[in-house]
């Protein structure tokens, strides 16, 4: 099993808890992130779709990000993905066949990378 955060269920929002925390994970048991993002979107009404990249700049150039919209978002935003794996952190960019490991936690955030 892993556990996915994302903009619908942050490990950052407040819930009494010290931040980040587990309180608002969303379970899943699958094989790659490419089904760790379809059981996110089904969850949470959301869509999320690699992004194109921006060649007016030179940061959003590299195809390593996705654009998230919500239920209910008039617009969709950036958000990075990382694996959080044995203490390490991996971005594994847009590669939907990454392989998931028990443990994982995967987490849609703002860019940090």
């Amino acid at each position: 099993m892993q556990l996915i955060f994302g903009p619908s269920n942050s490990r950052y929002t407040y819930t009494g808890s010290p931040v980040p925390h587990n309180d608002l994970a969303y379970e899943i048991a699958v094989n790659t992130l490419g089904e760790a993002l379809a059981a996110y979107e089904l969850r949470f009404n959301a869509t999320i779709v690699p992004f194109a990249g921006s060649p007016d700049d030179p940061h959003l150039a590299e195809p390593k990000y996705f654009t998230f919209q919500g239920r209910g978002q008039a617009a969709s935003s950036l958000v990075d993905i990382h694996i959080h794996r044995d203490g390490k952190e991996i971005c594994p960019k847009q590669d939907l066949n990454f392989r998931l490991l028990a443990g994982d936690l995967v987490e849609l955030g703002q860019l940090i990378c």
